[in-house]
């Protein structure tokens, strides 16, 4: 018998991405233009709201110890080499 067939969609294509892009204490560089150019360390992640957010922390004069924290999405960031 051939009734309505609906597809159902694979596990892959819905689930999200469930291991973050950054690791703790990877380098990495703010690409988005309107921040402003910064590079920091990935203090910590969070999976919010389908996406994956970074707490990073940056320091505005590496001579000084002096540093503060930002959640950005993933998609603003790259590695640092």
């Amino acid at each position: 018998m051939l009734g309505n067939y609906v597809e159902t969609p694979t596990l892959l294509a819905i689930m999200p991405r469930m291991t973050p892009r950054f690791s703790e204490m990877n380098k990495v560089r703010v690409i988005k233009e309107d921040f402003g150019k910064c590079e920091g360390y990935v203090i910590a992640s969070q999976f919010r709201e389908g996406r994956w957010i970074y707490k990073i922390s940056v320091s505005e004069d590496p001579s000084k110890p002096e540093t503060y924290d930002n959640w950005l999405p993933e998609e603003w960031l790259e590695r640092a080499r």
